[in-house]
C-alpha cells in the first residue's frame, strides 16, 4: 500500500495534468508585456514646455537613453551628462542640437534623437455668464484663443457681457487683469486674444 503522502502527491499531479488539458498551453503562458508608449505626434514648430515628458538618447549608445519630465523651470536632468539642461522654449531640433554639443565630450559625432512621450496638460478656466463654466483643456501643440475658449465653455449667455470680458494672467507671479471686448473681436476689428496656461476668464453680467 502506498504511503498517504505519496498518494496525495499522485492526486495533485493528476489534477495538474487535467487542468493543463482543459485550459490549453496558451492560457498557461505568461501574458505578453504591454507595448511601450508611442511618442506623441509632433509639429516641427512645437516648443517644449514644462511638464512635457521626453525620451532622449544618442543613436547606437543605449546607455544614454533616458525618459524625463521637464521641470517647471524648463530644465531636464540628463544622468549620462551629469548636468541639468535647459530645453524649455526650444523646438525639438533646437534641443537636439544643444544636447549634441554637450555629448561631444563623450562621443565623436553624437546623433541625438529626442521625442515627446506625452504633452503637459494645459488648462484655462472660464467662469461667469457662460453656458458651461469650468476648466477648458488646451489642445497639445495649439494656441487656444479667447474666442475659442468661450465657445468650448458653451458660449456667452444672453445675459453675459461681450464687451467686458476679463482675462486674469499671472505675470511674474502677480495676478494681472486684461480687459477684452469680444464684440470687437467678433467684428474683426482686433485679433482674437491668445491664452496661456492657467489663465482665468470671467464674463460679467451685462445688466450691471
Amino acid at each position: 500500500m502506498l504511503d498517504p503522502m505519496l498518494l496525495h502527491l499522485r492526486d495533485l499531479l493528476r489534477l495538474g495534468l487535467v487542468w493543463a488539458c482543459l485550459v490549453g498551453p496558451g492560457l498557461l503562458a505568461a501574458e505578453p508585456a504591454a507595448p511601450a508608449a508611442e511618442p506623441a505626434p509632433l509639429r516641427p514648430s512645437y516648443r517644449l514646455r514644462a511638464r512635457d515628458t521626453i525620451r532622449v538618447g544618442v543613436i547606437n549608445e543605449a546607455d544614454t537613453l533616458v525618459e524625463r519630465r521637464i521641470n517647471p523651470d524648463g530644465t531636464v536632468d540628463i544622468p549620462f551628462l551629469k548636468e541639468i539642461v535647459k530645453v524649455g522654449g526650444l523646438t525639438v531640433s533646437e534641443a537636439q542640437a544643444v544636447l549634441e554639443k554637450l555629448y561631444l565630450r563623450y562621443f565623436k559625432r553624437p546623433q541625438v534623437v529626442l521625442s515627446i512621450v506625452s504633452y503637459a496638460e494645459r488648462r484655462v478656466y472660464v467662469n461667469g455668464f457662460v453656458g458651461k463654466p469650468g476648466s477648458v483643456l488646451v489642445p497639445p501643440e495649439e494656441t487656444l484663443t479667447l474666442g475659442r475658449a468661450l465657445s468650448m465653455a458653451g458660449g456667452i449667455l444672453a445675459r453675459g457681457s461681450r464687451t467686458d470680458v476679463t482675462v486674469t494672467r499671472s505675470l511674474n507671479g502677480v495676478p494681472t487683469p486684461i480687459q477684452k471686448d469680444m464684440s470687437k473681436i467678433d467684428k474683426g476689428e482686433e485679433p482674437d486674444f491668445p491664452l496661456e496656461d492657467e489663465d482665468q476668464i470671467y464674463v460679467r453680467d451685462r445688466t450691471f
